[in-house]
């Protein structure tokens, strides 16, 4: 593969994501100075022998960045998202968008923000504080992180996928460029979809855990050996080795075996283990709420063309596909 020309890139905000981030980019042969406002993590990567200033001199360099890379804190506070630090790291990126003369540059968020996020809040200010526009002057993408903090390095160098969200198709196509030096499969998708598809990435990992987790709770109260029933399990079930098994818009799950089957083993926990399962009601409850739905737009006939699109899709029969 032809080797890409060297970037210069600015990583802003440089915890964990963001020095992996750098690191694995210096590793390509990009040039990539680190941005935080902790002076213990610029000393740090400082006396490291990288490159590391305050964020607020990103507009004071000498260096033009071709691409701004974002690993911004984003905390959920009373359950809901802080953006105020993302929102500040945009005021001075949009300071440096305003003096840098580099073609086209592009601003990377890698910081893991609710879908609307980018283009509602953080674009704005960039074109505020740059005073350009956005797909004009400069190109904005959504490249949300897969990394472990405890082998973010080496994920980041060798990634199982790479995902690109842009609106505009010269956005994505630069930064798709600088990851074509990566040994993986690269997804473009727009921008709220890049965030989107970070959650979902996430909420899927969660899911599972919670399962599996009160799962065990019961086979400990039945004292089974919850391990070989698991590593059974990913062997049985469809869910776990067909990758599209439940993703593909087939409507809620019915068939001979799981509504039975799901019912039966909640109410079976409850009497006689005297156990409550939140998760599995949950299944229930969110099938239920599909099949209802589906069943009253069945009833109303109501759909046309023009029809503004539904939270479920209108095209299946209430019969509900089966998996």
């Amino acid at each position: 593969m032809k080797k890409q020309l060297s970037k210069r890139i600015a990583v802003v905000g440089s915890g964990f994501v963001g020095r992996a981030t750098g690191k694995g980019m210096l590793q390509k042969g990009h040039k990539v100075v680190f941005f935080d406002v902790q002076a213990k993590v610029i000393n740090n990567l400082a006396s490291a022998g990288y490159a590391a200033r305050h964020i607020e001199t990103i507009a004071e360099t000498d260096d033009d960045f071709d691409i701004f890379m974002l690993s911004v804190w984003t905390p959920t506070v009373r359950r809901h998202v802080v953006l105020r630090h993302i929102e500040a790291a945009a005021k001075e990126v949009g300071k440096a968008l305003r003096k840098t003369t580099a073609d086209f540059p592009l601003v990377v968020i890698r910081s893991t923000v609710p879908p609307g996020t980018i283009e509602k809040k953080l674009i704005p200010i960039l074109e505020k504080f740059s005073g350009k526009k956005v797909t004009e002057d400069f190109g904005v993408c959504m490249n949300p992180e897969f990394l472990r903090e405890i082998s973010a390095d080496e994920d980041y160098a060798h990634p199982w996928v790479v995902v690109i969200g842009a609106d505009d198709e010269l956005s994505g196509l630069l930064l798709g460029k600088v990851y074509e030096d990566f040994d993986a499969p690269i997804y473009h998708m727009s921008l709220k979809e890049a965030e989107m598809m970070k959650y979902v990435h996430n909420l899927l990992n969660a899911t599972k855990i919670s399962f599996f987790n009160e799962m065990r709770m019961v086979g400990d109260r039945l004292q089974l050996n919850s391990d070989l029933v698991f590593k059974t399990v990913l062997k049985s079930a469809e869910a776990m080795w067909n990758p599209e098994y439940g993703t593909r818009n087939f409507g809620p799950f019915s068939g001979s075996c799981l509504p039975k089957d799901t019912m039966a083993f909640l109410n079976w926990t409850s009497e006689e283990l005297d156990f409550e399962l939140p998760v599995l009601k949950g299944v229930i409850r969110t099938n239920d709420l599909l099949k209802g739905s589906l069943e009253n737009d069945s009833l109303k006939k109501i759909q046309t063309l023009n029809e503004p699109k539904r939270l479920y899709s209108k095209k299946y029969s209430p019969s509900f596909a089966n998996y």
